[in-house]
């Protein structure tokens, strides 16, 4: 089996996100990184004279989110002793932009990734950033569909 240096695995702590994460596991070694990265959307607003405005508790969802997934890294480290797990957080209106810009980066060598399998309407409307990330990634890309 191909051994794969750096793992990102896009992490919004749903269960997609959680089946996709035990995928990057089993494809692991002890000798890969695996990155889990959380990419939060800030609501913005745009007022009569055209500026945007980010909420201003982006500081606090940030730092929110960080102790979030300290605590899942620590648990993973107990479960998984033999991993090596870190993560990032970015901040942008794009999900797939950031996992993109990431994976291109920092030369990630797969992704693996949760998705909803919306179909349809919603698929219109909601759009899918697993389809995203395939289209444009420069590595390999496992989509997970959560059972």
């Amino acid at each position: 089996m191909k051994h794969f240096n750096k793992i990102l695995c896009p992490f919004d702590f749903s269960e997609y996100a959680n089946e996709a994460l035990l995928y990057a596991i089993k494809l692991a070694d002890n000798n890969t990184q695996i990155t889990l990265l959380n990419v939060i959307q800030l609501p913005y607003l745009i007022d009569p004279n055209g500026f945007t405005f980010y909420d201003h508790k982006a500081g606090d969802i940030k730092e929110q989110t960080s102790m979030e997934l300290d605590k899942k890294l620590a648990s993973l480290q107990l479960t998984y002793a033999d991993r090596k797990f870190d993560f990032y957080i970015e901040t942008d209106q794009d999900p797939a932009s950031a996992i993109l810009h990431l994976q291109q980066t920092q030369s990630f060598d797969l992704i693996v990734i949760g998705s909803h399998g919306r179909k349809g309407l919603e698929r219109l409307l909601m759009g899918s950033i697993a389809e995203s990330v395939l289209r444009e990634a420069t590595c390999p890309v496992l989509i997970i569909k959560h059972k």
